[in-house]
């Protein structure tokens, strides 16, 4: 199996490849200009995956730096300061600033690749849409399908328990800060409270994720033991894995199907 930085640069080596043997097809070809022009505009999405591929070595930083403040250890004369970077901080700090710059810039490595893959293989309101941008969580996730051949159905089955937790614990990082209405993220503001959450704040987090007691049909249900743990860490390290999975493959199946459609519709101008 691919990791997702993988099947991004050969997504983008492909989309590429495509995009330089569309732009040679002379104006004589048999199909009309325009389908020529819809397909270009398309394959010239490899620039947007290529620019994603400098994301990953970010993300994998920013979670090193994660665990770097899990295992930290008090400033010496200190009862609850850890080193973060070049400075001394509170551990509250720390964690807040490390967690909040992970999901941060794993997220927008999943935005991005959510766009090139709605541009490419979704229906043609989102796909064409110059205003906004396909998002996973609004578009991939919702009741109607919005991608070809019905595939919203596998991401919103196996996948989308751990994208709605992933997103909620991202925007509450991002937009909220260390509390919702009086209730913290987590347990407690020492060293040796980790990465515990809040027995409140995980009702709250289930709650927003439509939980109703059981997680249901999704690829981690079975075996998913990480919220038992109440440890952030768990639960994110398991549920990225997942949504890194989905994205691999959705990614190569739109790139595989744009680029064989291309090949069928196009076959009587390719040498």
């Amino acid at each position: 199996m691919n990791s997702l930085e993988q099947q991004v640069k050969e997504s983008a080596n492909e989309l590429q490849q495509a995009w330089t043997w569309l732009r040679s097809v002379p104006n004589s070809a048999s199909l009309p200009r325009k389908c020529y022009d819809q397909w270009i505009k398309r394959a010239d999405l490899h620039q947007a995956l290529i620019g994603t591929i400098a994301i990953f070595p970010a993300k994998d930083a920013a979670w090193r730096l994660v665990q770097s403040v899990a295992q930290a250890r008090p400033v010496r004369g200190t009862d609850n300061d850890v080193t973060y970077g070049s400075i001394e901080v509170d551990f509250s700090i720390a964690r807040h600033l490390a967690l909040a710059s992970y999901v941060s810039v794993a997220w927008s490595a999943y935005d991005r690749i959510a766009n090139v893959c709605g541009r490419i293989a979704g229906v043609n309101d989102m796909a064409m849409n110059p205003q906004q941008n396909p998002k996973v969580f609004e578009d991939f996730l919702g009741d109607k399908d919005r991608l070809g051949f019905a595939s919203q159905l596998h991401i919103r089955e196996a996948y989308g328990w751990p994208v709605r937790v992933s997103y909620r614990f991202r925007n509450w990082l991002v937009h909220e800060g260390y509390e919702i209405g009086g209730t913290p993220l987590f347990a407690g503001n020492r060293i040796q409270d980790g990465f515990l959450l809040d027995n409140k704040a995980i009702e709250l987090l289930l709650k927003s994720c439509s939980y109703d007691g059981k997680i249901g049909s999704c690829c981690i249900a079975a075996g998913d033991t990480s919220w038992d743990s109440r440890d952030m860490l768990r639960i994110l390290a398991l549920y990225h894995y997942e949504i890194d999975t989905m994205f691999a493959a959705l990614l190569k199946w739109s790139v595989d199907s744009f680029v064989g459609q291309i090949r069928a519709f196009a076959a009587r101008d390719q040498v």
